[in-house]
């Protein structure tokens, strides 16, 4: 291993430590008015909560009154998110509440008793203070239908809606065009889906058989995140995460047998790296699964096993990039749940927020080929050569990480 590969290793740990998954801040709330009760859910990445205690204020209260994380994340809450009617503040009907139905995600609960229902106004102001590229996206039901879908930003923070009017302000091609938005923002900010083709990329050779592949990856995540938003699947998000971390590990040690066909070595290290998990578990009680570690063993060891057994491999990546394009399909439909779509847009959701997937994806890979390109024209093989190898060390190190991160901690 050269010196500048052994610094590229050296790097990728180190940026492990300071990225996170998917690095675009976002929060979501679902409100309903029922006559002159305004009740909402504000949902935030458990990870995202945590942003807080970069505020001094927050941080001093949390030392002072020994408060944890999420407490304090409510009282950042109850001094951010207002409800008014007719300009006037309306009062808390009860304190706000957590509520644990969604793994991963703090989720709070608000009531508010307006005098009236009329000129209703929502104000977020969390989270644009710390971050002024936080995205929130807002909904407001009535019991029957939506009456506002609205993405916050930092210059626009209110939802404003009367009740009365039913106006629906939205339909089906702004919906549509919302849902491509996101689904556009959530590929190209997931980094560890766009590692993982990274990870395919330097392990496909030729543009048909790089077709076939990413079709495949394509066809898997769009089934599975069809079935969770269907409700058909019900994902455990926290273990489809670790798992998409386990995917992307498992495409950078097919890349090392690709190049150097060490299954020795390859299988001895997951055999390590499963029971050193499985000891953890035993000995310090942790909450992760012992029957999902054992299965992903015997999976890699018998997926590498066939593997050294055919001549042709293609066919067999083929089939693990759909299988593994189901898992992080499980991904992208626990994202878009953890929106608040409702029984009304489920088809325009999916639609608009695969595509949107697809099209961020394409022009992620397309970004990559053009480079490639580029250098091919010039013929510098040896930096074409060194891109894959650190991007080799890149994928294998981040899946490391995501892996063992999202299942221990």
């Amino acid at each position: 291993m050269t010196r500048t590969i052994k610094f590229i290793l050296l790097f990728s740990f180190l940026f492990c430590f300071s990225a996170s998954a998917h690095y675009y801040s976002e929060s979501f709330s679902t409100w309903k008015i029922n006559n002159n009760e305004i009740s909402g859910n504000f949902s935030v990445l458990e990870v995202e909560s945590t942003r807080i205690l970069n505020i001094e204020k927050y941080r001093d209260l949390a030392v002072k009154e020994n408060l944890s994380e999420a407490m304090v994340f409510k009282k950042y809450l109850e001094d951010h998110v207002f409800v008014l009617s007719k300009n006037k503040i309306c009062p808390l009907k009860k304190p706000f509440e957590f509520n644990l139905q969604k793994e991963a995600f703090v989720n709070i609960l608000m009531n508010f008793q307006c005098s009236s229902n009329e000129d209703i106004k929502i104000i977020n102001n969390a989270f644009f203070n710390l971050i002024q590229s936080h995205v929130h996206i807002g909904r407001v039901y009535d019991g029957k239908e939506i009456l506002i879908e609205k993405a916050l930003f930092f210059n626009d923070q209110t939802l404003e809606i009367n009740p009365e009017q039913k106006e629906l302000e939205f339909n089906f091609f702004k919906n549509f065009y919302n849902f491509l938005k996101s689904g556009i923002n959530h590929i190209l900010n997931g980094f560890d889906h766009l590692i993982f083709i990274v990870g395919l990329l330097i392990l496909i050779s030729g543009i048909r058989n790089l077709l076939v592949v990413i079709t495949g990856f394509t066809i898997g995540h769009s089934i599975t995140l069809s079935l969770a938003v269907l409700g058909i699947m019900s994902p455990n998000g926290i273990l489809v995460e670790s798992i998409i971390g386990f995917t992307i590990m498992f495409i950078g040690a097919e890349y090392l047998i690709k190049k150097t066909n060490r299954y020795f070595v390859t299988n001895s290290f997951l055999i390590i790296l499963i029971t050193f998990l499985l000891a953890l578990n035993i000995f310090t009680k942790n909450n992760f699964s012992s029957t999902l570690l054992i299965g992903l063993l015997i999976f890699s060891l018998g997926y590498f096993s066939l593997h050294r057994s055919i001549n042709k491999k293609n066919g067999l990546l083929i089939m693990i990039t759909v299988l593994f394009g189901m898992i992080h399909g499980l991904g992208f439909g626990s994202y878009l749940i953890s929106t608040g779509i409702n029984s009304n847009n489920i088809i325009t959701a999916l639609l608009g927020f695969n595509l949107g997937v697809e099209i961020g994806q394409i022009i992620f890979v397309l970004a990559i080929l053009s480079v490639i390109w580029i250098l091919m024209q010039f013929k510098l093989n040896k930096i074409i050569d060194l891109i894959k190898n650190g991007s080799f060390v890149l994928v294998t190190s981040m899946g490391f990480f995501w892996f063992i991160q999202r299942l221990v901690f």
